[in-house]
């Protein structure tokens, strides 16, 4: 059935990048290896993971503890096509890690009956409580652009009784950019642990029900930005797609080239929707958890690579400043503005 693949494939696009870390992580963390004597060697080796990772060309930090050093590389995602980097470079630094962090992956386990039972409170879902209408949860201006849009024959007459979530992942699947993309660093480290899943930072896997309890127990109200967001990208039309896909080749070029304050200006035009689960409670826990958690590894003796989105790692405020305002020496490209 459709519809069944249409959500086990949203339910996954929505958590899959986002909480791999998010239930295990500190505990995990906790079975690094306890500090050891440092040698000359350790210290070469050390060095060495570094210069290796640098090579892959894009954004690399070193931060630098008592008996280790964490390698952070700042990773976009997929990447325009005819991007320069290499992979090899990055492939040689996960071989050279002893210990690998992929923080924003996560892996959900369900089983039959679990499945079975998400899927009657997505049908059940799709339609608004008896009594309510979109027209009711939204502005006046809102409610006038859904109008136009069904005056287009865009949306479907009745499309007012339709939960927010579910309209806005109807549109989303009408008008999908269907370029295509390059694989970027993400999936190179996936690649990697299925192959040496002894060096993955060991984390608990989520079950879906977890996962997704916050999102059935939200308001319907508080959908409606993200039905906006896809409004706005359907009014935008050709042209909003290929504007998007320009900020996409500038974030990828600058990546690329290390120049993290472009790349974060072009993420920032690119911009996501902000639909579940952003916002929610898992990109909460990660915010609020990662910081802790590459401190932890910095305890440890063993050399370790940790591969986060460049957003989380050097926006304002994000790791790379909370790692600087901790006392910890951070060396690679610049980030702030």
């Amino acid at each position: 059935m459709m519809w069944v693949d249409e959500y086990a494939m949203s339910v996954r696009t929505a958590t899959k990048d986002l909480a791999r870390w998010s239930l295990g992580v500190l505990a995990a963390l906790a079975t690094v290896g306890q500090p050891a004597a440092q040698t000359m060697a350790d210290s070469h080796d050390r060095d060495e993971i570094v210069v290796t990772a640098q090579r892959s060309g894009v954004p690399v930090w070193r931060v630098g503890g008592a008996t280790t050093t964490v390698v952070l590389v700042g990773s976009i995602g997929k990447v325009t096509p005819g991007i320069h980097w290499d992979p090899a470079a990055l492939d040689a630094a996960l071989a050279q890690a002893d210990r690998i962090m992929f923080p924003e992956a996560m892996d959900i386990s369900f089983g039959l009956f679990s499945v079975i039972g998400l899927i009657g409170k997505w049908r059940a879902q799709a339609s608004l409580p008896k009594g309510q209408t979109l027209q009711a949860l939204m502005t006046a201006e809102q409610w006038t652009r859904l109008v136009a849009l069904r005056d287009r024959g865009i949306l479907k007459p009745g499309f007012e009784r339709q939960h927010p979530y579910h309209l806005a992942m109807s549109l989303a699947r009408s008008f999908r950019d269907r370029r295509k993309l390059d694989p970027g660093a993400d999936a190179y480290v996936r690649r990697y642990l299925d192959r040496n899943k002894a060096k993955e930072v060991p984390l608990a896997k989520a079950k879906l029900k977890a996962v997704t309890t916050e999102f059935f127990a939200s308001a319907p109200r508080t959908h409606v930005p993200c039905l906006m967001d896809y409004v706005a990208r359907v009014e935008a039309g050709e042209d909003g797609l290929r504007a998007r896909a320009e900020a996409r080749r500038r974030r990828s070029v600058a990546w690329a080239e290390r120049r993290v304050p472009a790349a974060l200006t072009a993420s920032a035009d690119e911009r996501r929707a902000s639909c579940w689960p952003v916002g929610g409670q898992l990109e909460q826990e990660r915010d609020a958890s990662l910081v802790p958690a590459i401190r932890n590894l910095m305890s440890g003796s063993q050399r370790a690579l940790a591969v986060v989105s460049l957003d989380t790692l050097a926006r304002p405020g994000g790791v790379l400043d909370a790692l600087v305002a901790a006392g910890f020496d951070v060396r690679g490209p610049r980030w702030r503005p």
